[in-house]
């Protein structure tokens, strides 16, 4: 008996190839399918208006369809063990879902907050299809999700937090008074605000930051917590007449 080719194989390897072939004919970006699927089907590099790689890149969950069967909206279930794994994935995700009759691709990001709704042992996704069809105004969304703005000024960030370190450092800890050390207060709330920012890109972006960067960083939150801690005893010592 010869093998067969399952119809759903056939609607999932069509729908992969389909959603490959509109997001680059659609967005003008490299779609590349995996090799090897661990919950991730697609891989969309984001390229700038001149079509230049921006070394960003987004993740993508497909699920096809022959025909989807309402005309409003259309609920995806899935696993509720690969809803956990893409929120814990470094890189954003999108889940498409792909209408091989009509021709149509619609696209949603995982939100790593989201609470989704169950339905079993499934979560529940649902497409609206008047919003949620890939048109070429997805470029500006997909974009932000793979950089938000507020995580593209991560090397300003680092130099910012290095000269307040710099600065603090080189000031003595010894006779400290009231208004030394609340000014030391101040600069290391400054310096820390500083670095939870930092910290939130390496959360959600970790490539962002290179192994060297991470490591100094790390040196200066460990030698500013001394510099504080020191500060605080040379202050109690002179309170205390010691």
């Amino acid at each position: 008996m010869s093998k067969q080719y399952p119809k759903r194989s056939i609607n999932g390897d069509a729908g992969e190839h389909f959603a490959a072939y509109k997001f680059t004919r659609t967005l003008k970006w490299p779609c590349r399918l995996q090799s090897v699927d661990l919950g991730i089907d697609a891989e969309l590099e984001i390229c700038d208006q001149q079509c230049s790689a921006t070394g960003n890149v987004v993740k993508l969950q497909i699920k096809s369809f022959q025909e989807l069967p309402g005309s409003q909206s259309h609920n995806v279930y899935v696993d509720d063990s690969d809803i956990d794994y893409w929120q814990r994935f470094s890189v954003p995700t999108i889940i498409v879902c792909v209408d091989l009759k009509n021709e149509k691709v619609y696209w949603k990001p995982i939100s790593a907050t989201e609470a989704y709704a169950s339905g079993g042992a499934s979560r529940k996704i649902t497409f609206d299809l008047s919003e949620d069809e890939l048109k070429a105004e997805a470029t500006s969304k997909i974009s932000s999700l793979a950089s938000p703005d507020h995580f593209k000024d991560i090397f300003d960030l680092i130099t910012e937090a290095e000269n307040v370190y710099k600065g603090q450092i080189a000031s003595d800890v010894f006779d400290i008074s009231d208004d030394e050390l609340d000014e030391i207060h101040k600069i290391n709330d400054a310096f820390n605000s500083i670095v939870s920012r930092i910290d939130e890109i390496r959360r959600h972006y970790p490539w962002r930051i290179s192994e060297f960067s991470g490591r100094k960083i790390e040196r200066m939150k460990a030698e500013m917590y001394r510099y504080w801690n020191s500060a605080e005893v040379s202050w109690r010592n002179g309170v205390n007449g010691m």
